[in-house]
């Protein structure tokens, strides 16, 4: 079947007002009703999704869109966040049916592993990843895209620090690289630890959160640039892992930390030469 053609759908909405939480959610309770401000838009990914493919058990075909906000009021400007939208878009080729047809494809919300990944790391206390601020499970009204079908808000604090690109990354002295490897393995091991309310339900040993990122580049990576100190961010691509999953130092490669090939060497600018272990091991680089 040749590829579909996606189009975004979303509106900018910049300065348009969001609220969170509804109050037809019943585990808001941890988040005050709050007011969202919306700066810009900065991307989205629809999804699309055939008849064929739909009736074949595909679920419905959704948008993702993110927007950076802020919080409303007078004092907001220094209470900034990120938003995500998930919203339910129409089957490819009925997107100018009539609002009956369109309305007869309104599903339940799709399983969208970011936000059950922000509210249970929330709800836990993580400390390093960025927490979320509210959230909003409603439907659309009767004139939408899909008439009844769903839409999700998603509010996460804006952390302080930043993306670092994989070339700035490159381009540090080696102490210092070694130093963001350090407190990068300390801030994804937290993320994947099991937790139960607040507390460890086992020892510390290894991957037991619960979720993993699948799409892994530096730019997942939040750092402080005074503190090197690291979070961890981009959940909507993420897999639930196995509670027995360990540490595995591959995870410097997958996220551009620790370069496997000489051939990374054509694109990257490396200040404090070193070479690349065949094997991973330690932090995979050494001093010369």
């Amino acid at each position: 079947m040749p590829e579909v053609e996606a189009h975004p759908v979303l509106p900018k909405m910049i300065g348009g007002t969001i609220t969170t939480p509804s109050p037809n959610l019943p585990d808001s309770t941890p988040y005050p009703r709050r007011d969202w401000v919306v700066i810009e838009k900065l991307s989205e990914h629809p999804r699309p999704v055939t008849p064929k493919d739909f009736d074949d058990g595909m679920g419905p075909a959704y948008t993702a869109g993110k927007h950076f906000c802020r919080l409303a009021g007078s004092r907001g400007h220094s209470k900034l966040a990120f938003m995500r939208i998930y919203k339910q878009i129409p089957l490819v080729s009925t997107e100018l049916d009539n609002l009956s047809v369109r309305k007869a494809q309104a599903s339940r919300p799709r399983y969208h592993v970011e936000f059950h990944a922000l509210k249970h790391l929330t709800k836990n206390r993580c400390t390093t990843t960025p927490k979320l601020l509210g959230c909003q499970i409603d439907k659309q009204d009767e004139n939408d895209l899909v008439p009844d079908g769903y839409i999700i808000h998603l509010v996460w604090e804006k952390v302080r620090g930043y993306y670092p690109p994989e070339i700035e990354f490159w381009s540090l002295p080696y102490s210092r690289r070694e130093s963001i490897r350090r407190k990068f393995k300390m801030a994804y091991t937290f993320v994947t630890e099991q937790f139960d309310y607040g507390h460890l339900t086992r020892p510390r040993a290894g991957l037991r959160f619960g979720y993993e990122l699948s799409r892994t580049t530096a730019s997942k990576i939040i750092l402080n640039k005074t503190t090197d100190d690291v979070k961890v961010s981009g959940f909507r691509q993420a897999n639930r892992i196995s509670p027995d999953t360990k540490w595995d130092d591959y995870n410097f490669v997958r996220f551009l930390l620790v370069l496997n090939s000489p051939v990374w060497y054509k694109y990257l600018s490396i200040k404090a030469k070193s070479k690349v272990n065949k094997t991973i091991a330690g932090s995979g680089e050494k001093e010369d």
